[in-house]
C-alpha cells in the first residue's frame, strides 16, 4: 500500500463541514498550534505545510490575504477544502520535498506543525521552504522534542521514546509511530535550517504547564519550535 493511501486510512472520516474556531488562549502556548499562532505577523500569502483539515491555516484568515495549504493525504485535503470553502484558500496535494507548483519568493510566512518528522527527505524540504519564502519572510516550524524529559526517562527504562503512538510506536498497525520518520532536538533542527540559509530568530518552548516549558526548552518543552527568517539579502 502506498504511503499516501496509508495516511488516508489513518485519518479516515466522513467528509462534512467542520466548525473551525479561532484559538483564543491566554498566557503561554500549551500546544503546537497555539505556539505557532503566538508568533504575530501579517502579509499577503501564508503557507501551511501539512495543513490537515485546515485548522491551523484558519487561524490566519484575518491576517493574510491568501491561505495556502499543502497536504500529503488527499482525504485530509478534501476535508480542508470543505472547511475553508468560504475563504481565499488554495489547497495543494503533495510533499514539501517538491513544491514546484509554488513560485520562488512568493510566500510571506510558512507555518508547519508536527509535519517535518513525517517527510522522508528533510534536507530537500528545508531547501524548498527557503526557496518559496520571500526575502525577509519567516518560517515557524515545530516538531516533537525527542529530548523532552519524559522521553529521556522512557529511554532510560529501555523503552523506545515514541512521539506519536503509544506502546513504543506500535499503537496501531497502519503507521508506525503515526508515520514519524525522524526525531529532532532543538539543536538538530537548527543546524539543518541554518545549512540551507535560514537565520534563526527565536526558539519557543510550550506545553500543558505554560511558561515553565520555556525555562529550559531543550529539556522541558514537549515540542521543538523555531522561528527562522530568510535573509533580506542573499
Amino acid at each position: 500500500m502506498k504511503a499516501s493511501n496509508k495516511y488516508d486510512q489513518f485519518y479516515a472520516s466522513d467528509l462534512a463541514k467542520e466548525q473551525l474556531k479561532i484559538n483564543s488562549y491566554g498566557g503561554w502556548p500549551r500546544n503546537r498550534a497555539e505556539a505557532i499562532v503566538a508568533v504575530k505577523g501579517a502579509g499577503t500569502r501564508v503557507l501551511d505545510i501539512g495543513c490537515g483539515n485546515g485548522y491551523l491555516i484558519y487561524q490566519f484568515k484575518d491576517s493574510y490575504a491568501q491561505l495556502i495549504g499543502l497536504e500529503f493525504s488527499a482525504h485530509r485535503l478534501r476535508q480542508a477544502k470543505i472547511n475553508l470553502q468560504d475563504l481565499n484558500f488554495l489547497g495543494l496535494q503533495g510533499s514539501a520535498e517538491d513544491m514546484s507548483s509554488i513560485d520562488s519568493g512568493s510566500i510571506d510566512r510558512i507555518v508547519s506543525a508536527d509535519t517535518i518528522e513525517h517527510i522522508p527527505d528533510v534536507y530537500a524540504t528545508c531547501a524548498e521552504m527557503f526557496r518559496v519564502l520571500r526575502p525577509g519572510g519567516d518560517l515557524i516550524v515545530n516538531t516533537p522534542n525527542i529530548a523532552f524529559i519524559k522521553k529521556r526517562v522512557l529511554l532510560m527504562l529501555g523503552r523506545f521514546p515514541s512521539t506519536s503512538q503509544p506502546n513504543e510506536g506500535v499503537g496501531d498497525d497502519i503507521l508506525f509511530d503515526g508515520g514519524h520518520l525522524h526525531y529532532f532536538t532543538y539543536r538538530s533542527l537548527r543546524i539543518i535550517l541554518e545549512r540551507v540559509g535560514f537565520e534563526m530568530v527565536n526558539k519557543i518552548g510550550y506545553g500543558r504547564f505554560g511558561k515553565i516549558h520555556n525555562i529550559y526548552p531543550s529539556l522541558l518543552s514537549e515540542g521543538v519550535q523555531w522561528v527562522a527568517r530568510k535573509p533580506q539579502r542573499i
